[in-house]
């Protein structure tokens, strides 16, 4: 089954893992080797299904961050991109974990109904 996969790259100058690409493999070894192929032994790679990755981000402690860029001119008036903070990416659940929580919300509503619908017959 094919998964996303973000291609990271740590950076030695400052010491963050930056996700360089977020593309699509079939497995894990599959992700890493086309990592170190495009970007070098250093590079690896992560699954990203199940997160909200906004390009720019960076993979730090476990988990992905999307950081948060400004527009700035410079001096001479050319563009540049300043990075102002970085927000931990939301997870994604997986389809069983929504139909989990649908089935107990669908459960907790028919509780509710069931009661308003004693209460208005006047029972208990």
């Amino acid at each position: 089954m094919k998964r996303d996969f973000a291609l990271i790259l740590p950076n030695p100058t400052t010491a963050e893992h930056e996700v360089m690409a977020i593309t699509i493999f079939d497995s894990p070894t599959e992700a890493d080797m086309g990592a170190r192929a495009i970007y070098g032994n250093t590079a690896y790679a992560k699954e990203s299904s199940m997160w909200d990755l906004k390009e720019p981000c960076i993979y730090k402690d476990g988990a992905f961050f999307n950081l948060k860029m400004k527009e700035m001119r410079d001096e001479k008036g050319e563009l540049q991109f300043v990075r102002v903070g970085e927000e931990k990416a939301e997870r994604i659940p997986s389809q069983a974990e929504q139909i989990a929580e649908l089935k107990q919300q669908n459960e907790e509503l028919r509780q509710t109904v069931n009661s308003l619908v004693l209460d208005s017959l006047g029972g208990e």
